[in-house]
């Protein structure tokens, strides 16, 4: 009797982050692109699982490292004090009590350490505070690869 065995190839998760062009924005051009750039060590700091996931995806094939993810500011300063990134990706809205404009304020002013700030919420009063600790730049969510990779710039 023979047996045959079938051999398959994990799915990627690709949430609803994709450009307006329709295409795959982690494909072969992505890699092309990267070539010849440095790679940056990024946490990742996102209370919303997938989300998290998506994002530590996309950074991973842009070609850059991600060195942790956390999911409170408490743990986004612990984080950054162990693994040193050159960047945080930081989204406003975080478990706990402390937001995420108060964790990026202080792992730059413990650490030195910059933030680019990610949201949905575009209330002025939110974006002012956040503006007020001159942050890298801001991202809109929904993230994709194109737009965080543009917004990743500004750290090289």
């Amino acid at each position: 009797m023979m047996h045959s065995t079938v051999v398959t190839k994990p799915l990627g998760l690709y949430l609803a982050a994709a450009s307006s062009s329709g295409g795959d924005e982690l494909s072969n051009e992505s890699s092309h692109t990267r070539l010849g750039k440095r790679s940056l060590r990024v946490l990742v700091v996102e209370d919303e699982f997938f989300i998290s996931l998506h994002t530590k995806e996309m950074l991973e094939a842009l070609g850059h490292i991600v060195v942790g993810v956390a999911v409170s500011a408490n743990q986004a300063v612990q984080l950054a004090e162990r693994n040193k990134p050159d960047v945080v990706l930081m989204d406003i809205r975080l478990n706990g009590d402390r937001d995420g404009i108060e964790a990026a304020e202080e792992i730059y002013r413990r650490l030195d350490i910059q933030s680019i700030f990610v949201s949905a919420n575009s209330d002025p009063r939110t974006r002012e505070r956040a503006a007020a600790l001159r942050p890298l730049g801001f991202l809109q969510k929904p993230l994709s690869a194109e737009r965080l990779e543009d917004g990743l710039r500004a750290v090289r």
